[in-house]
């Protein structure tokens, strides 16, 4: 196929992402950059008083900051708790890879409003943990789980984890059984196995799970809104909150556009350092 074809095969798909996507986005920067608005419409001269504002603000670059560490954090979690689901998966029979796979996407299977409720009954005072600790005698008191940082990383990493365990999971099926049973026919034990074979192949499957994952979790709205703390301790919280209670959409479009500026070059940053390392080479001859 010719170079000319295959930009005329992308053209549609790329009209579609402009149109949808891209038009949105320069709606949005407009914004940002103009003192005020009337309605739907920027007003006012080009500015740059409003990314002023929140770069030299130190309670939004705090959550900023506060929000990048989460969705650090969540990536991070996500990564160890999948990987292991996702050799499983690939070591299972294969008449049981179909069940594996709709149980690993169970979570996108349900509402995501749903789903963060569902750990409200679960991480409340009066929910299934608390209850079992007080049975146990483990704890005097209710313990704290509902509304803090701890129920946004575990109601996240419940939504993420199929993102990232079948990328992980793609990755490994790549790889040829064979170099396992090579390994070990040559007296590697398990462990040697996983940490020299396995895991370096399945590298380029951890790295784009967790590109997508970290790319959800930061811009994640409802979970934060519902299971953390009050008020705007998370950006896009924050974000919401200038849109539609104090209206000043120019101030919240600033803020939007420093969040995907932020998330492009965390993104940007993780892929050259891998490119570097060599982990998108990685593959079986």
């Amino acid at each position: 196929m010719s170079r000319r074809a295959a930009l005329l095969l992308l053209a549609p798909a790329v009209l579609l992402i402009a149109a949808l996507l891209g038009a949105p986005l320069l709606w949005l920067i407009r914004f940002s950059i103009h003192e005020g608005q009337t309605g739907v419409t920027p007003t006012g001269a080009l500015t740059l008083a409003h990314y002023a504002r929140a770069l030299g603000d130190g309670f939004y670059l705090a959550v900023f900051g506060r929000t990048l560490g989460l969705a650090l954090l969540i990536t991070l979690v996500s990564a160890i708790v999948s990987y292991p689901l996702a050799h499983f998966m690939w070591q299972a029979p294969p008449r049981w890879r179909g069940a594996l796979t709709i149980l690993a996407l169970s979570p996108l299977l349900v509402s995501i409003v749903v789903s963060s409720y569902g750990w409200m009954v679960i991480l409340g005072d009066q929910g299934v943990i608390n209850q079992a600790l007080l049975a146990l005698g483990l704890v005097d008191a209710p313990v704290r789980l509902m509304y803090t940082d701890f129920a946004i990383i575990v109601g996240l990493v419940h939504i993420v984890m199929p993102f990232m365990t079948l990328s992980i999971l793609a990755a490994l099926e790549k790889i040829d059984p064979l170099l396992a049973e090579a390994a070990a026919t040559l007296g590697a034990p398990r462990w040697a196995v996983l940490r020299h074979v396995t895991l370096p192949l399945a590298l380029p499957g951890i790295a784009a799970g967790t590109t997508i994952v970290f790319s959800l979790a930061i811009s994640a709205y409802v979970t934060p809104a519902v299971l953390g703390p009050s008020g705007s301790n998370f950006i896009t919280t924050l974000i919401y909150h200038q849109f539609t209670q104090l209206m000043n959409w120019s101030f919240g479009a600033a803020l939007a556009a420093l969040l995907l500026t932020l998330s492009l070059a965390v993104v940007f940053g993780y892929m050259r350092l891998l490119a570097r390392a060599g982990v998108f080479g990685r593959g079986v001859a």
